[in-house]
């Protein structure tokens, strides 16, 4: 069954092949995260929602483990927006940008684990929506990456960053976070 949450303002999402559903910073902030002053979470009244039932399953090779809210550590390379020309994974578990990372931004991160059981040269794609300000503006970024051709003999954990902003020059408020993975038909033929 498809998993779809969100908090602060309505929007509709595609239910399909999901994986993980809304983080709400607040949860990662009382579980001990410290980030600086002008860094704010909103919580909006309940949403109302309505839309059409998808039947979906979950990728069970492709799991989410953890999410979060921290300070950007490094600069990692960003994953392919251009389907068709997925980001390769490659045998041992590492990091990637969603969008361009910056070194000490405020940066929400997914975990996902890899299971050896994911098909081989399998492209996925990742619908990644961001709802940021006091009045909310979602931002979506879909990227692409590609099981290996030979799957390691061990699982793999894979950090992925979506670079929030400074919060050194800025007030950044997080109202909510909402990921969607989907297994691709074939490598260049996404839904």
């Amino acid at each position: 069954m498809a998993q779809s949450t969100t908090t602060g303002k309505t929007h509709r999402v595609k239910a399909r092949h999901v994986i993980g559903g809304t983080i709400v910073a607040l949860l990662v902030l009382g579980g001990g995260w410290v980030m600086a002053a002008s860094f704010a979470v909103s919580q909006g009244p309940t949403e109302i929602g309505s839309g059409v039932y998808h039947g979906t399953a979950s990728l069970t090779y492709w799991t989410e483990s953890t999410a979060g809210v921290t300070t950007q550590a490094g600069t990692p390379p960003v994953l392919s927006t251009t389907i068709g020309t997925p980001t390769v994974l490659p045998a041992a578990g590492t990091s990637y940008g969603v969008n361009a990372p910056t070194l000490n931004d405020v940066t929400h991160y997914w975990k996902f684990t890899e299971a050896t059981t994911a098909p081989v040269s399998t492209e996925i794609e990742l619908q990644i929506s961001v709802s940021t300000g006091v009045v909310p503006a979602v931002t979506t970024v879909i990227v692409y990456v590609e099981t290996q051709a030979t799957i390691p003999g061990t699982a793999q954990t894979f950090v992925l960053y979506y670079d929030l902003g400074s919060a050194a020059t800025a007030t950044i408020t997080l109202n909510s976070v909402t990921q969607i993975s989907e297994a691709c038909s074939a490598v260049g033929t996404c839904p």
